[in-house]
């Protein structure tokens, strides 16, 4: 069931701002209509949705008034009287209603309502976490799709270079020895290409469960990876600003000052005003009543200190919460600079010669210009190579995702627009 309206986009997931007068950093075309469609349809998000809705039902209650009136009867009928004696049965009828002192409603509904709107940026947050879990999921298949690849090209040239071998054997021009080399690692190739695909089926299914989908709508992850920000001091501080972990903390600081307002207006006992009449034969009366509770027994005093001490913990873990968020974008935005050097590194240098270098192997050996050793040597070296390769992307596709996480914030007005 789709919980969100269409108008959840990724603009309810925003990219990346960066340095003052930077471009924001979006996530690619076609991934992020995809991230945001399984935000949208995701079971997380109909939980947290549920979450926010009770958190503003309870909001609501809480503004309801305290007390209502009550409305008693009471008759005494003359069951007996002596000689002489004219007594006549008595009618009583009165209202009571008590009063609230020291707007202990209105601290009560102000508790709530900011315990509403923490909710609110909880759920934020969650799409965000949400958006960053498929992203490393999607990076994850995207590995291991690419291991599996580089395994079954490392085992077909296994096969090629077994097929070259058993000719040569059977001719007498290559020992034993070097034959049986070929055929373990024909059987190694073989048994790294079976790993790779278990690796790739575990991979497919851990973004099933992240996505909640049909993992053949994934989109393949784009060539060229997103351009890192520059994320200034003051940038970051922004940033830290506007993530909603950060508003949820802050929400979580106001309603504990709010339940601390409330507990010292509960100090102040509320009266209870009694209004009514009786009648008694011909007798009419007016009833004026007033009763007030005596905190002789509990004074509320351990209360308030109580929600003294939840203040100070709000205010703690809101600080703690800034100080978290600021270093987890601090060193996500390192780590994603520094992978994406190291890729780019990586493909200008090292992919072109190990291109080269495969084809040129694969010549040699067919040809007899290179021993079985020499073969094997450099086949190893080839699919080190190539395993470098992708964990350098898949690394730095990670510290994407980790970046996304730490550093998407979303404006409270958009996320609001999408939270109705």
């Amino acid at each position: 069931m789709k919980i969100l309206p269409p108008i959840l986009t990724l603009a309810a997931l925003p990219g990346l701002a960066l340095a003052e007068g930077a471009p924001p950093l979006a996530l690619p075309p076609g991934l992020d209509s995809f991230v945001a469609t399984v935000v949208a349809d995701h079971a997380q998000t109909a939980t947290a949705l549920a979450a926010q809705a009770w958190a503003r039902a309870e909001a609501s209650a809480a503004d309801q008034p305290l007390y209502n009136p009550d409305l008693e009867f009471d008759a005494a009928p003359v069951a007996a009287s002596p000689p002489d004696t004219k007594l006549s049965p008595t009618f009583t009828a009165a209202v009571r209603l008590t009063v609230d002192l020291g707007d202990k409603r209105g601290a009560k509904a102000q508790a709530a309502a900011e315990t509403a709107q923490a909710v609110t940026a909880e759920t934020r947050a969650a799409r965000s976490g949400l958006a960053a879990d498929v992203l490393a999921a999607l990076a994850g298949l995207e590995a291991a799709r690419q291991r599996l690849a580089a395994a079954t090209r490392q085992s077909e040239l296994a096969e090629t270079v077994l097929a070259v071998a058993t000719r040569r054997q059977a001719a007498g021009e290559l020992p034993a020895v070097d034959f049986n080399a070929t055929k373990l690692a024909a059987a190694e190739a073989r048994r790294g290409r079976d790993d790779a695909d278990l690796a790739r089926i575990e991979a497919e299914e851990t973004l099933r469960a992240t996505c909640q989908c049909a993992i053949e709508t994934a989109p393949a992850l784009p060539v060229p990876l997103p351009t890192p920000p520059i994320l200034t001091e003051p940038a970051i501080d922004a940033l830290v600003e506007e993530r909603p972990e950060t508003e949820a903390a802050r929400r979580r600081v106001a309603a504990a000052r709010a339940a601390l307002a409330l507990a010292r207006a509960q100090r102040l006992p509320d009266p209870t005003v009694r209004l009514g009449g009786s009648t008694e034969g011909d007798e009419r009366r007016v009833l004026i009543g007033l009763s007030i509770p005596l905190p002789v027994r509990n004074s509320g005093a351990a209360e308030m200190v109580a929600a003294g001490r939840a203040l100070a913990e709000a205010e703690a873990r809101e600080r703690q919460t800034r100080l978290d968020s600021a270093a987890a974008i601090r060193k996500a935005s390192r780590a994603y600079r520094r992978a994406v050097e190291g890729d780019e590194s990586w493909r200008r240098l090292a992919v072109p010669t190990q291109q080269s270098q495969s084809a040129l192997l694969d010549r040699l050996w067919s040809i007899g210009e290179i021993g079985a050793t020499d073969v094997l040597v450099q086949m190893r070296e080839t699919a080190r190579g190539d395993l470098a390769a992708i964990e350098a992307r898949a690394a730095a596709w990670t510290a994407y995702a980790a970046l996304y996480r730490a550093a998407a914030p979303q404006p409270a007005d958009q996320g609001r627009a999408s939270d109705e």
